[in-house]
């Protein structure tokens, strides 16, 4: 690996480890000060936000991103962004009107008012292009302003999270205090990201004629119907849960699963970092044997970090509950076990699912998270999980299961992608020894669940760079 791209690692790596530690923390606050009800309206809140992200906002997210690189060597960021604005803005009352909707099928009146609740909503939804923008900042900019400013914003937002909850005492005033904060530092990151760019109004007229607009939208109509339905597996069972059950039980399921998704996501995410813009970097312009190729050899690296992330979560669930969440939400660990499995699975569909916009046909999409969906919403509707709500994460587990194999069949009919199973027996050999600590009788405390996770993430880092050096160095040549 060049001197460059450890730099770019360690400074990745580094702040992902605080953004870890603050969202951990986070997690630890929310389960120790709100009550086990307000814990699942925070839930609702989050789900019906990221509802209205997946269908009205992140497709035109998705463009923007896929274009970036293109964007930057025609200098034509600022014009593009600034019509990437104009057309969130236009989607806004779309999504209000949806989120109406939503608040009078499940009965929210028991929990806030519509006006409390729609205002929320709205300031919610502006505050969502703070990830497009973090994206950018990592593509175009340097990995040192996305580090800087992903650290700041979650940091500053859990201050400003603890004061609105000192003096409203509820989940939506703390979730008020991460929004506004989005919302400031999304102003700053687009000074940065347009800095050196030139808006051009001509350029910008151009992107709303007929045909540029017809491109547009034949990009972005399959992709909201996949995102949809991908909301619909990773989310729409908190709003069931709650509808069908209480909003305590949504929160105990989703603090377990939430757990697993925390660790799961934070070494996802320094994976997708470093790897993201020398994929989208790589597959401008090349042909397409050369991106089933550059694909081959992301898969390769990222199947192995997510093998061993499974393991680990597994194996140190007990743990992990211990340390980061309430005495009131510790039995939760049996769900961030089987969580893991979920994880393993959702993270596996997005890497294939990454097929799909190289090769601009988001359509073949649509099928795999259909399939996943409906065997969820078939599952949940037709089992009583009142009793047995284990059984929860394992109908999750397997509509994942199915929508990740059905991906796989669908996208390989667009590209020439492998797996390369020996890298995932490797991983699991070598990852086993772990499962030494399974046997550990002693009941899990502070002191050693510390200890314990220090020992098997050190062990997990140590098995990752014998399997991936050569493989990350593959990747990073020009």
């Amino acid at each position: 690996m060049s001197n460059r791209n450890i730099k770019d690692f360690t400074i990745l790596g580094v702040g992902k480890a605080l953004q870890v530690l603050i969202g951990l923390g986070s997690l630890r606050l929310i389960t120790e000060l709100l009550s086990e009800s307000e814990v699942g309206i925070y839930y609702i809140l989050l789900t019906v936000v990221n509802l209205l992200a997946f269908a009205c906002f992140n497709p035109l997210g998705q463009f923007y991103s896929r274009h970036l690189v293109h964007w930057k060597q025609k200098n034509n960021i600022k014009t593009a962004t600034n019509v990437m604005l104009v057309l969130r803005g236009a989607a806004i009352p779309v999504a209000a009107i949806l989120s109406i909707f939503i608040f009078y099928l499940f009965d929210y009146e028991q929990y806030f008012s519509l006006m409390s609740y729609v205002f929320f909503i709205i300031i919610s939804l502006v505050a969502l292009v703070h990830g497009v923008f973090l994206s950018a900042a990592n593509v175009l900019v340097s990995r040192i302003t996305f580090t800087i400013f992903s650290v700041s914003t979650l940091l500053v937002s859990l201050i400003a999270s603890l004061l609105l909850f000192s003096l409203f005492q509820s989940a939506m005033a703390w979730l008020y205090g991460a929004v506004l904060v989005q919302i400031i530092f999304s102003l700053l990151l687009y000074r940065v990201l347009v800095s050196k760019s030139v808006f051009s109004l001509d350029k910008a007229k151009l992107a709303f004629n007929k045909e540029y607009l017809i491109k547009v939208f034949l990009f972005i109509l399959p992709v909201t119907f996949t995102l949809f339905l991908q909301w619909g597996q990773t989310a729409s069972f908190r709003l069931i849960l709650e509808h069908l059950y209480s909003a305590k039980i949504l929160a105990f399921i989703s603090v377990g699963l939430a757990l697993s998704n925390s660790i799961f996501s934070a070494l996802d995410s320094l994976a997708t970092q470093f790897y993201m813009p020398l994929y989208l970097k790589k597959i401008t312009n090349a042909t397409k044997s050369d991106r089933a190729l550059i694909w081959n050899q992301l898969a390769n690296s990222m199947f192995s970090i997510y093998i061993g992330v499974t393991i680990y979560v597994i194996v140190f669930s007990p743990y992990l509950a211990k340390l980061l969440v309430s005495e009131n939400f510790y039995e939760a660990y049996i769900y961030t076990m089987i969580g893991a499995v979920i994880e393993l699975f959702r993270v596996s569909t997005n890497l294939i699912y990454m097929v799909s916009q190289s090769e601009v046909k988001t359509k073949n999409t649509i099928g795999p998270y259909f399939f996943g969906f409906l065997i969820m919403i078939i599952g949940l509707y037709s089992i009583d999980v009142s009793k047995d709500l284990w059984k929860v994460p394992v109908i999750l587990a397997f509509s994942y299961l199915i929508t990740l194999l059905t991906m796989f069949l669908s996208m390989k009919k667009l590209l020439n992608i492998k797996l390369n199973f020996s890298i995932i027996v490797k991983s699991i050999l070598f990852m086993s020894p772990l499962l030494f600590f399974s046997f550990i009788e002693s009941a899990p405390t502070m002191s050693n669940s510390i200890g314990w996770l220090i020992i098997g993430g050190l062990y997990f880092l140590l098995i990752q760079y014998f399997l991936l050096k050569n493989k990350i160095q593959i990747m990073s040549l020009k």
